[in-house]
């Protein structure tokens, strides 16, 4: 499976930047992600920008999962991969960095030919809609407000996130597109609207289960440059 999702994705590559690109993130986050297939707990670190435009990582577990599907059986491959990823939520496209032992590899892809969506007049549509509960829990030093997320046409269907709103993002902006996106290609419905709160996720869970728990914070703003081009000069 890793090996088709890897053809798949070289498939739409893009081997040059038009040219040189900066783009910032206002907070850098470290989540703890629990990997049930492997009994462990992933560090990932996440920077995003207030605005909800871009999302960016350079998890060393990702990293690593690249590596093994690309290098198999090449445990020196693996050992000191590098990964970057930053996702441009407006566009919705990812440009991407990898580095593996003398190995790097540069991708500029369209989400929307990874995840093409054919359109049914019988796709049902929903809302996302996101309920206050007015309970306060304290992550990663921080004070966040409990919200239960649900779909509008399963409303049983809850999870809980713990959001820090005195810490600015548009997660509206943020989860947009690739909710909508997502939904049309796996699920084959219509995500009509979202209302999620603004503020930092802190965490994720469901009926006590934690998926995502945030343990470090940093507000200083970052600013990535890129500038990956072939040129012919003459």
């Amino acid at each position: 499976m890793k090996k088709i999702i890897l053809i798949s994705l070289l498939l739409f590559i893009s081997m040059s930047y038009a040219q040189e690109k900066k783009i910032s993130v206002d907070y850098i986050v470290e989540y703890l992600i629990p990997n049930k297939r492997q009994a462990t707990i992933d560090t990932v670190k996440i920077g995003l920008d207030k605005s909800g435009r871009y999302i960016w990582t350079d998890s060393e577990y990702l990293a690593k999962d690249l590596a093994k599907s690309m290098f198999s059986g090449k445990e020196n491959m693996m050992k000191n991969s590098e990964l970057a990823i930053i996702l441009d939520t407006k566009n919705m496209s990812v440009m991407l960095f990898f580095n593996s032992g003398e190995n790097e590899m540069y991708m500029n892809m369209s989400l929307y030919n990874f995840f093409p969506v054919s359109g049914s007049s019988d796709a049902e549509s929903f809302e996302l809609i996101s309920e206050n509960t007015n309970e306060k829990v304290s992550v990663a030093d921080r004070e966040g407000i409990v919200y239960n997320i649900y779909p509008s046409n399963e409303t049983s269907e809850k999870i809980a996130v713990v959001f820090d709103e005195s810490i600015d993002v548009n997660n509206n902006k943020l989860f947009n597109n690739f909710f909508k996106l997502v939904f049309a290609a796996e699920g084959g419905s219509v995500l009509n609207d979202l209302e999620l709160p603004n503020g930092l996720i802190l965490n994720i869970s469901n009926k006590g289960e934690t998926f995502v728990e945030a343990i470090k914070i940093q507000t200083e703003r970052k600013t990535f440059t890129i500038n990956h081009s072939f040129k012919i000069t003459e």
